[in-house]
């Protein structure tokens, strides 16, 4: 069968577009609803500095490519940096190490590497045996240092936006995930193309340019560009019962039935994103001069939940200390 878009042989069926395309146009396809994603939400320009947070691991690796090519397209626009956390997982984390390396010297971006070690106090690997008895598991660790690491070193690097890998699959998850959760302020305060900007200047803006392509797509990318791809999975998945691989499964389980379920969820979380935030204008009259309060954590006087009485990054420090 031919491509759409020219004479070549297809490759690739798109399904929720019934789009037929050849090898080229399947990477031209995926570059332009890059492009279209960050104009739309008008995630950076080309006079801001962008740092792109990556892991060696295939979507790390679309989006540094990709804002790359983007900035590029504009000669005073500042260097793009990235930033990898180690966590400190023996046998998992050197090779994608190796990868991000090899990645950014070929494309002569400057790489930062901090480790849990030195920006958490230890590594996962050894608290990892504690985690049981709390009843954290190893990526609710892992995710919150992971979050706080790359937002210190974004700042340290004065970015204007942090790019991160999320793609459509992990979206729908994470919406997924806060409606079993029952969890309406997180549905409402992190829509899908990324962080709301803070007013404090505490975090800094994190954007998701490849938040409308599916996981599958940026594999074959990948694979297309010849970029590696990490094959050791993590070590610490399978020893904790994680809600996300579930509702994972789930939803690619519909997705063989329904190929537009992954983006239904994202509009859908989209549209209830604005009919909130329609409600509160037009229903809550704040008066001149009033301002809403602030929680600062009392250990690091980062900004956080107001009713936490400690962020949950130094909560985790203390527990783990």
């Amino acid at each position: 069968m031919k491509c759409k878009y020219c004479s070549q042989e297809a490759v690739y069926h798109r399904k929720i577009s019934n789009e037929l395309v050849c090898r080229a146009h399947f990477l031209q396809t995926i570059e332009k609803k890059i492009r279209k994603t960050v104009r739309k939400y008008q995630m950076f320009n080309p006079q801001e500095k962008v740092v792109v947070g990556v892991s060696g691991g295939k979507d790390s690796l679309v989006v540094l490519y990709n804002v790359l090519k983007l900035q590029e397209r504009n000669p005073n626009s500042p260097v793009v940096e990235a930033i990898l956390i180690d966590e400190g997982i023996e046998g998992y984390r050197q090779e994608s190490i190796q990868i991000a390396i090899g990645m950014c010297k070929k494309w002569n971006v400057p790489l930062h590497i901090v480790s849990f070690k030195d920006g958490f106090g230890t590594s996962l690997d050894d608290v990892i045996e504690k985690l049981p008895s709390l009843e954290i598991n190893a990526c609710t660790v892992c995710g919150t240092v992971r979050r706080r690491l790359l937002n210190q070193k974004a700042r340290e690097l004065h970015a204007d936006k942090l790019a991160i890998g999320h793609n459509l699959d992990d979206q729908a998850e994470t919406f997924m995930q806060n409606i079993v959760r029952n969890d309406l302020k997180q549905l409402i305060n992190h829509p899908p193309q990324g962080n709301e900007l803070d007013p404090t200047g505490q975090f800094i803006p994190r954007i998701k340019p490849l938040m409308m392509i599916p996981e599958a797509e940026i594999t074959r990318y990948c694979y297309y560009n010849n970029f590696p791809i990490q094959s050791t999975p993590c070590p610490y998945v399978e020893g904790f019962f994680i809600l996300r691989r579930e509702i994972q499964g789930f939803l690619n389980h519909l997705e063989n039935q329904s190929a537009e379920i992954k983006y239904n969820l994202l509009k859908m979380h989209e549209n209830l994103i604005g009919r909130v935030a329609l409600k509160l204008e037009t229903s809550q009259k704040i008066s001149v001069g009033e301002k809403k309060s602030k929680n600062f954590c009392p250990a690091c006087h980062s900004l956080m939940g107001d009713q936490r009485k400690m962020c949950y990054y130094c909560e985790l420090q203390q527990k783990l200390s």
